[in-house]
């Protein structure tokens, strides 16, 4: 595998497990010296040990994205001990409670937005002080096909990734210009214990199938797809690409639920018969 991190250092939070765990192995095996950052410490030390293990140079250390003293702590203990950070992925997540907003906990909302929006905030402050002084760097963080499109339950997840997003976006703007990129990752369904609520909610292994067949490509992505493109977006290949909601999904979001819904069958039964009446064929469109 190339070397496109030799001699740079990335810091990832929420790399106990999922995403995280895979894009620091990912950045690991292509030469950067990795922060493995979680809120449990032995998940943290597993993916470090594993980094170690093949050659790869980690540390882990522990921290609660929502306590700004935690996070400053984790970032300073990885400027010691590697001297400079080049990439940060702000990955620390927590699932919603399932339901539409007029049912929705207010502790729930609270929770999420604290994780998923109050954490990357937190992240992206901290990383932006090396990076600022080394006039480069790239920092990214995981949002989800969720900002994109409003689902029936989960608003407070939802409400976090747009947020996310457009924090980016604003990182890409006010700090382009000191050598610093910023990127949004938007995942959609990706197989890890993350979506053990969502399965328990949509039935289990019938709902897991459900949301596999609902990507084109056929299937749900792997922790190493994400951590792929992430290792490409993280590194020098993709120098001119700031700003941006990138999203990762199988096409997922590029028409499969418009293609599903009543109005659309509606529509496109009723060209079928007019069609059939003025003795043209009409093409067979699948589920």
């Amino acid at each position: 595998m190339s070397e496109r991190f030799a001699n740079k250092t990335a810091l990832i939070t929420g790399a106990g497990s999922g995403i995280g765990a895979a894009t620091a192995r990912r950045l690991a095996q292509e030469g950067a010296k990795v922060a493995v950052v979680d809120i449990d410490a032995a998940a943290a030390d597993v993916v470090a040990q594993r980094i170690k293990d093949a050659g790869g140079e980690a540390i882990s250390l522990v921290a609660d994205v929502t306590q700004s003293s935690q996070v400053e702590a984790a970032f300073q203990e990885t400027l010691r001990r590697f001297g400079r950070l080049d990439v940060m992925l702000a990955n620390a997540g927590v699932t919603p409670c399932l339901s539409p907003v007029g049912d929705c906990p207010e502790e729930s909302w609270r929770h999420v937005l604290d994780v998923n929006l109050t954490g990357v905030y937190l992240c992206v402050k901290e990383a932006l002080r090396p990076m600022r002084r080394q006039k480069s760097g790239v920092i990214l963080a995981t949002s989800s096909v969720a900002a994109h499109t409003p689902m029936p339950a989960g608003i407070e997840y939802s409400v976090s990734k747009i947020g996310v997003v457009m924090l980016i976006r604003h990182v890409a703007v006010v700090y382009g210009g000191e050598g610093i990129r910023a990127i949004a990752i938007c995942p959609g369904w990706v197989d890890t214990p993350f979506l053990e609520p969502v399965w328990d909610a949509v039935g289990g292994w019938t709902g897991r199938a459900a949301l596999r067949a609902s990507a084109p490509l056929g299937r749900m992505a792997t922790p190493e797809d994400v951590a792929a493109s992430i290792a490409f977006l993280a590194s020098d290949e993709a120098s001119f690409v700031s700003g941006i909601a990138y999203t990762i999904d199988g096409a997922t979001t590029a028409g499969t639920m418009v293609r599903q819904s009543p109005i659309i069958r509606g529509y496109l039964s009723m060209r079928a018969g007019v069609r059939r009446l003025i003795g043209k064929s009409t093409p067979r469109m699948r589920p």
